[in-house]
C-alpha cells in the first residue's frame, strides 16, 4: 500500500512538473517568435560584454567543442558501446531513444521558428537558425541521462552529478558568450531538455509501458 502511494505521488510530482515546464517552453517560444524577449537577452548580453576577456573566451570556446556535433555523436557512440558491453540494455535504449528525440526537436523548432542568429560582437559566425540552442540541449541531455545512468549503476557521488550539470551550464553560457546564440535560445533549450527527460520518465513509468 505504501509504495502505490509513493508511486500515485511521484506520478502526480512529475505530471505537475511536465504542466508547468511545458507551459514555460511554450511561452518562452510565443515570445521569441514574436520577438519579445529583446530586454531579457539584451540584460544578460549587457553583462557579457562588460566582463569579457582574452582568456575567457578562449575558456568559452573550449566548452563550445563540447557541445558540436562531432563530439555529441562521438560521446554518444562511446556510452552505447559501454552501456552494450555493460549489458546495461534498458538505459543504452532509454540514452539512444532520448538523444534522437532531443535532435529532432531541435531540428524541428529551429524550422519552424526560423529565428536569425545575433551577429557576434568576436567576429565568429554559425550556420543554421538560432532557437533553440543544439549544444544547450544536447549537453543539458547526456548530462542529464550520464546522471541517471550512473546512479543507476552505483558509479558516482554528489560531485560527479554537479561536475555534469556545470559543463552542461558552460556549454550553454559559451554560445551566448561568442556571440552566436541569444540567451533565450539556451534557456529554452533547457525547458525543452528538461520537458523530454520528464515525459520520458512518464511513459516508461505508466501502466502500459
Amino acid at each position: 500500500m505504501l509504495e502505490y502511494k509513493n508511486k500515485n505521488r511521484h506520478l502526480i510530482y512529475g505530471l505537475v512538473s511536465l504542466t508547468v515546464l511545458s507551459v514555460c517552453t511554450l511561452a518562452l517560444t510565443v515570445f521569441v517568435v514574436l520577438n519579445k524577449t529583446g530586454a531579457f537577452d539584451a540584460f544578460f548580453i549587457g553583462i557579457i560584454r562588460q566582463n569579457k576577456s582574452h582568456t575567457m573566451q578562449v575558456v568559452m570556446e573550449m566548452f563550445t567543442l563540447l557541445g558540436n556535433e562531432y563530439t555529441v555523436i562521438l560521446i554518444i557512440a562511446l556510452t552505447g558501446i559501454w552501456l552494450w558491453q555493460r549489458k546495461a540494455y534498458q538505459s543504452l535504449k532509454e540514452f539512444l531513444v532520448i538523444s534522437l528525440v532531443s535532435f529532432i526537436t531541435e531540428v524541428s523548432i529551429k524550422e519552424l521558428v526560423h529565428r536569425i542568429r545575433p551577429v557576434s560582437w568576436l567576429g565568429i559566425t554559425a550556420s543554421g537558425y538560432s532557437f533553440p540552442s543544439g549544444h544547450s540541449i544536447m549537453t543539458f541531455i547526456i548530462a542529464m541521462e550520464f546522471i541517471i545512468i550512473l546512479r543507476r549503476l552505483k558509479l558516482a557521488h554528489w560531485y560527479t552529478y554537479t561536475v555534469l550539470l556545470l559543463i552542461a551550464a558552460s556549454v550553454g553560457m559559451s554560445r551566448v558568450y561568442l556571440g552566436v546564440h541569444w540567451p533565450s535560445d539556451v534557456v529554452g533549450s533547457w525547458l525543452m531538455g528538461s520537458v523530454i527527460m520528464i515525459a520520458y520518465a512518464l511513459l516508461e513509468k505508466s501502466p502500459n509501458a
